[in-house]
């Protein structure tokens, strides 16, 4: 049989080895920068160690109790889950300042950049971080007191005959002086690899063809996105304490399904204090998750100042700060309303209440991104209302995106009407007309954004096949985002096909790279006089 401990440690070693090698990759660029080399090494060595470490947190699992376990939580097993995210934060961090571009290795030369932690550290941003590690704590002290619950197999009740009523199987729960010391282990765990990664980060030599200035920020870019994806993991893991002791309760809820609990009042009173608890730990992580996303970096480098931005660029960036604002709040709406969808315990009767509300909050996101976007336009007609005529060139997006998507609305819309109620058990159908309506008002949104994006001046100096990829960069946008929303109201919404739930979100940030050919940009462009920020 293979040692549980032996297993995860082969799995870290195997995708240790596999993202060791992307780093390489991605060291090698034929860039004859220096300074992009080094930021660009450093934000994928970012990106890769927050997205890996993230997806690694399985505490959760180290609560269950299998059916037909007797045994004690294994040690090492334990304790190798618990500090699996700091070892990746370790391993992403640590290689990172190992695997630069080879005519980026450090070298040891005279310097005056200060070696000492108080000359560069973000103390702010350590002050959160501390702060947050000290939330996690009391978290952990504020669930003391969870008993644990032995797992329940599946009872079936009734006479054979007129009727019968199966409760499903539940694993078991650990108690809470069992699990907490581990909970504990990788809250400090995080902390003690966040003051190595520190260590060796400011502790290496400076990097070769790079001023002292430049230098001295890109150890402060390493130590601030350090930070930033340790404070994310302590939240995270703070909640999971938090989620443990809504869990207790949820379980504790049902009790009253075998006569062993007071009722449905008491399941009922049980269930809100669970949601109280869970809703604390979702809304404390995506606060702390939006506070850290938007703690960025500096970015003063003397050798960007030196160089000029190009209209197109300007157009570029523009494109990318409107995105990433009008889809951040999209998703903390979202997500903020999700947790205030009405819900169906085990004692209620299906409705179509719950299913209605989420049709209207896809819809209301949609709408949001859109409204986002199509307020920064009307602000670039008003700013250029005086300029007189100019051309707006266009072009419709490729033929297999209108194609793709007119398909995906076709069928979703056919399902939302015409509901498959044999695979959808419990499940009732809201009104007819409203998934009409909200579709097509959707389609109508996209058809009048589309009308103002081709309505819209372009203030930059740019030539018009930037001009034709900046229209249909943002069409596209639009259209994904709308044909999202359509099929997450049949995946989420109505619950068909369970194990693709999130195929409708996954569209709604397909990049536009997949239909459209950035144009490259010519190699003398005279600056614009007239530019929108």
């Amino acid at each position: 049989m293979t040692n549980p401990l032996s297993a995860q440690l082969g799995s870290f070693a195997v995708a240790a080895l596999i993202f060791y090698v992307i780093l390489r990759g991605l060291a090698t660029g034929r860039n004859t920068d220096r300074l992009e080399l080094a930021r660009r090494h450093a934000f994928w060595c970012a990106a890769i160690g927050f997205f890996a470490s993230t997806s690694a947190n399985s505490l959760d699992a180290l609560q269950n109790i299998p059916l037909h376990e007797t045994q004690p939580l294994g040690m090492p097993e334990a304790v190798g889950v618990a500090a699996t995210p700091a070892l990746w934060v370790a391993f992403l961090y640590l290689a990172g300042q190992f695997t630069w571009p080879r005519k980026l290795a450090p070298q040891r030369t005279a310097s005056l950049e200060p070696r000492t932690l108080s000359g560069l550290i973000p103390k702010p941003l350590v002050a959160v971080m501390l702060s947050v590690f000290a939330a996690g704590l009391v978290a952990l002290y504020s669930v003391r007191d969870v008993p644990g619950l032995a797992p329940r197999p599946e009872i079936t009740e009734g006479d054979g005959e007129n009727y019968s009523i199966v409760h499903s199987a539940r694993p078991g729960l650990r108690d809470s002086a069992e699990l907490l010391p581990y909970l504990f282990l990788s809250l400090v765990a995080l902390v003690v690899v966040a003051l190595i990664a520190t260590l060796v980060i400011l502790r290496r030599k400076p990097l070769e063809g790079i001023t002292e200035h430049d230098n001295r920020l890109l150890r402060i870019t390493w130590l601030n996105r350090l930070y930033r994806t340790v404070t994310v993991l302590l939240a995270t893991t703070a909640a999971q304490a938090l989620h443990y002791k809504a869990r207790y309760l949820y379980d504790r809820s049902t009790e009253f399904l075998n006569g062993l609990g007071g009722g449905i009042e008491y399941m009922d009173r049980l269930e809100s204090v669970a949601g109280r608890w869970d809703e604390t730990a979702n809304y404390a992580v995506l606060a702390i998750s939006f506070v850290m996303l938007l703690w960025r970096p500096p970015t003063n480098f003397e050798a960007r100042r030196q160089q000029a931005i190009s209209p197109f660029g300007r157009l570029r960036e523009q494109l990318f700060a409107v995105q990433y604002m009008s889809a951040t709040l999209a998703l903390l709406v979202a997500a903020a309303f999700w947790q205030m969808l009405p819900s169906t315990g085990p004692a209620s009767m299906p409705t179509a209440e719950r299913t209605t509300a989420i049709l209207f909050l896809v819809t209301a996101v949609a709408f949001l991104y859109l409204l986002i976007n199509a307020a920064y336009l009307l602000y670039m007609m008003i700013q250029t209302r005086t300029l007189g005529h100019l051309p707006r060139p266009s072009a419709p997006l490729p033929r297999w995106a209108y194609i793709s998507a007119g398909t995906a609305v076709v069928v979703t819309l056919y399902f939302l009407l015409n509901p498959p109620l044999y695979s959808l058990w419990g499940f009732v159908t809201p009104v007819w007309w409203i998934p009409l309506v909200l579709v097509s008002a959707l389609l109508a949104a996209h058809a009048g954004f589309c009308a103002l994006i081709r309505a819209t001046k372009i203030p930059w100096n740019v030539t018009a096949e930037q001009e034709i990829w900046y229209r249909q960069v943002l069409e596209f946008r639009s259209l994904r985002v709308v044909t999202g929303a359509i099929v997450s109201m049949l995946l989420l919404g109505y619950q068909l096909l369970n194990d693709f739930g999130l195929v409708g979100v996954v569209i709604c940030f397909a990049p536009a790279v997949l239909a459209l050919q950035r144009p490259a940009a010519p190699k003398m462009q005279r600056p614009s006089s007239v530019g929108v920020r």
